[in-house]
């Protein structure tokens, strides 16, 4: 992972690349909440991934992770705000697909100070950080602004599901934050396809850049933030 720092000894990455709950139980076709048709961007995520491991890129990944007695969780769900149990913990559907799957995560749960170890400790010896989180917001999880204040992303390339939820939650968390957003527009996947395109506008309105896979892959590292000039 390549990395600089500031005076104040932040961390500064060109890019970081932020994976929103591939897991299985929303993109396998039997999963538990499985999105209809999520399981087509999985090429993409595979060339996501490769490209970041080639290329040493940063991988942050959200990771929906639940018990019972959490508030979205519900018999009688609306589907916007209470959902079917699902992403239990310690299931299989917890667990992220194929194509995103790393070996070595540093995954941090929710509670306050877990984000305890030093920025060359975790570039040394882990391939991701994992941000559990109960609900739709991956911000809900301090560890991730604990992440922010210790390591300045200059560019954040965000991919996953659903898009008019979770993703939708963490694109406007960093932007709420002031940082810069790429977009992977086919590698992202809506439950609401027509909510999809409104967010789509919306967000280049606001400033983020939609990309492809194909786009995002052509590019070095250190070009991203180009994009924002």
């Amino acid at each position: 992972m390549q990395s600089g720092a500031t005076k104040e000894n932040v961390a500064v990455i060109p890019v970081v690349f932020l994976d929103v709950d591939t897991q299985k139980d929303f993109i396998i076709p039997d999963g538990c909440l499985s999105i209809k048709g999520a399981d087509s961007i999985a090429p993409s995520l595979a060339r996501l991934s490769r490209y970041s491991s080639e290329k040493r890129v940063v991988w942050l990944s959200t990771m929906d992770s639940h018990v019972l007695d959490d508030k979205e969780i519900s018999s009688e769900p609306d589907f916007k705000t209470t959902f079917p149990p699902h992403c239990m913990k310690g299931t299989a559907g917890e667990d992220r697909i194929a194509a995103t799957f790393h070996p070595n995560p540093l995954i941090l749960d929710m509670q306050t100070g877990a984000l305890d170890k030093p920025w060359p400790y975790i570039k040394a010896h882990y391939d991701s950080i994992v941000f559990k989180k109960n609900n739709t917001d991956v911000f809900s999880n301090e560890n991730l602004d604990r992440f922010l204040s210790c390591v300045k992303p200059l560019v954040f390339v965000v991919f996953g599901v659903a898009t008019d939820f979770c993703v939708k939650s963490a694109v406007e968390g960093l932007l709420l934050r002031n940082l810069k957003v790429v977009l992977v527009r086919d590698a992202v996947y809506a439950i609401d396809q027509n909510v999809e395109k409104l967010l789509f506008d919306d967000w280049e309105r606001q400033g983020v850049k939609l990309m492809t896979t194909n786009q995002v892959v052509n590019l070095n590292p250190h070009e991203f933030e180009k994009l924002f000039n």
